[in-house]
């Protein structure tokens, strides 16, 4: 949790995660996952990230204002004035969650209009943020809820699944974290078609070493030829993930 960051700002993200854990207690979110592991697991994808340690802080910090109305003044008092607005953007996207919701449900009833709205509401949530992160920041917490609904279904999973898809991996993809982008595309395909899911997934499984071996050698031909005209570029290659291939 703590990876890249200096002495200082390590024993602040200490103090957050003792603070947190304890404050959070037995409280959990409308999907049954406790606010306390949700919190856990958005800081540490942030830390994959490898983003700075207000980020990190406001993550496991994300929910105090909901259990507690003076909250944002306590986390500005002893995490410091960026923490607490960063918390405070995750809060004000947090009141459009119906919202988006509702959006993408009513927007999935006119396909031929659907993606022109979505486009619409993208740019709201990112025009309605003063600091890019808290769409990361917000992108985090989404993936950590997915991820929590693999082992954990429960009945609206499916909307849950099919507003990550259309709202947030292309959110995602617009910050260019490319990583949660594939993960939230196929956990959200894996909930809304989940025997093509399972078929493909078999097929790649079963053809995972020839696929591997054509990206190296793929990557080894292109490096050999770029080289040979005199460019300079670093050359790599990835397997596509699912939805990427279903779509």
């Amino acid at each position: 949790l703590c990876e890249g960051l200096n002495a200082d700002e390590g024993k602040l993200l200490r103090e957050a995660e003792a603070f947190a854990r304890e404050f959070y207690g037995e409280h959990t979110l409308g999907s049954g996952e406790g606010v306390w592991s949700h919190a856990l697991g958005m800081a540490l994808i942030l830390c994959g990230l490898k983003l700075d340690a207000d980020s990190r802080l406001a993550a496991l910090l994300f929910a105090v204002p909901t259990y507690d109305e003076h909250g944002l003044e306590k986390i500005e008092a002893r995490f410091g004035r960026a923490v607490a607005h960063l918390v405070s953007g995750i809060s004000r996207l947090n009141r459009l969650r119906p919202i988006t919701r509702d959006f993408v449900a009513d927007a999935a009833e006119s396909p031929a209009e659907m993606k022109a709205q979505i486009e619409v509401l993208r740019k709201m949530l990112l025009a309605m943020v003063e600091d890019i992160r808290v769409v990361l920041l917000r992108v985090a917490s989404r993936t950590q809820t997915l991820r929590y609904l693999t082992d954990n279904p429960v009945p609206d999973r499916e909307s849950i699944a099919r507003e990550s898809l259309d709202i947030y991996a292309p959110l995602a993809n617009r910050l260019g974290i490319w990583q949660l982008k594939w993960e939230v595309e196929d956990l959200s395909f894996r909930f809304l078609e989940p025997e093509t899911y399972k078929r493909i997934a078999r097929m790649l499984d079963e053809r995972r070493v020839e696929r591997e071996q054509f990206i190296v050698d793929a990557v080894a031909r292109l490096k050999a030829e770029v080289e040979a005209i005199g460019i300079k570029a670093e050359v790599y290659g990835r397997p596509k993930h699912i939805y990427s291939i279903y779509n």
